[in-house]
This record gives structure tokens, C-alpha cells and sequence, in this order.
């Protein structure tokens, strides 16, 4: 009976970070960048996370890692995200930890979304793809630091050496 209140649960939270998700674009403010990372999750009621990811804002990249945790949630789960970037203003404002309302439910292979917001006001909608085994309906906390100085978009197709 417990597993199947804990399935429901996760289902419930799941359904509803999928809503938020799919009607918050206008109200989310504007879009400011774009994110992508990779991230890794480990969970015996409560949870860790862990990755890196790339921000890309005003033309530039900025590498960022992540790691934070979660309450009730069980199993390993690794994937990708890629999200929408919302109110950024400064760039110093992309540090510092989010929270969301997230569920999971990935036995093999799963997508879902979920909404952050930080401190400051900037918010990230996520779309992501999970492959391992985890379930979880919780409330999540995620910090982010930006890791090196930015690159500029051109920086990085003009990096290669010239061929001789």
C-alpha cells in the first residue's frame, strides 16, 4: 500500500511540473539565454544531484556546475537538459541556488520538465531526458556557480589552428 501511495505521489508531482511547464512561457518573463547540462542523481529518501552544464547569454558561453539536493526520492538516474533561460538581467545573477517542484518517474529511459527560480528572480524552464531508474516528488534545490571567465561565441569557431 505504501509503494502505491509513493507511486502516486510521484505521479501527481510529475503531472504537475509538466503543467507549469507547458502554460508558464508568458508569464516567465524574457527570454534572456539558453542552458544545456548534464546532471546525475543518487537517492535513498533523500537525494543528491550533480553535473555541468553551459550557459549561453549575450553572446557568449559561461561553463556553470550544479549539484544540490532532494527529499523522498529513491533510485540512480543520469540525462540531459536543455532549457529556456528567463529574466536574467546580469549575469552575476545566474549564480545561486534554485528551487523547484519536481517529480520523476524513469525506469530505463524518461522525459519530463521542470521550473526553477532563484533569489534573484531569474527563472529556468527545463526539458530533459533521464535514463536509469528513480523515483522522486519533491521539492528540489540546485546551485549553480559559474566556473570560468565567458567565452564569446566567435571565440570558440576562431579557437582552431590555422592550417598550413
Amino acid at each position: 500500500m505504501r509503494s502505491a501511495s509513493v507511486r502516486v505521489v510521484a505521479a501527481l508531482a510529475l503531472c504537475g511540473s509538466w503543467s507549469l511547464t507547458a502554460c508558464a512561457q508568458s508569464p516567465l518573463g524574457p527570454v534572456t539565454g539558453e542552458v544545456s547540462f548534464h546532471t546525475r542523481s543518487a537517492d535513498l529518501g533523500l537525494g543528491y544531484t550533480w553535473g555541468n552544464g553551459v550557459l549561453t547569454y549575450g553572446g557568449r558561453t559561461y561553463p556553470f556546475s550544479v549539484k544540490g539536493a532532494s527529499a523522498a526520492a529513491v533510485g540512480y538516474s543520469s540525462g540531459d537538459s536543455v532549457g529556456k533561460v528567463y529574466n536574467l538581467q546580469r549575469i552575476e545573477d545566474f549564480q545561486g541556488t534554485f528551487w523547484a517542484l519536481s517529480g520523476e518517474a524513469t525506469v530505463g529511459r524518461g522525459v519530463s520538465g521542470v521550473l526553477m527560480e532563484n533569489d534573484n528572480g531569474v527563472r529556468i524552464r527545463l526539458d530533459y531526458t533521464r535514463s536509469g531508474a528513480r523515483f522522486a516528488a519533491s521539492p528540489s534545490r540546485l546551485t549553480v556557480r559559474l566556473l570560468k571567465p565567458a567565452k564569446t561565441l566567435t571565440d570558440a569557431t576562431h579557437s582552431a589552428p590555422a592550417a598550413h
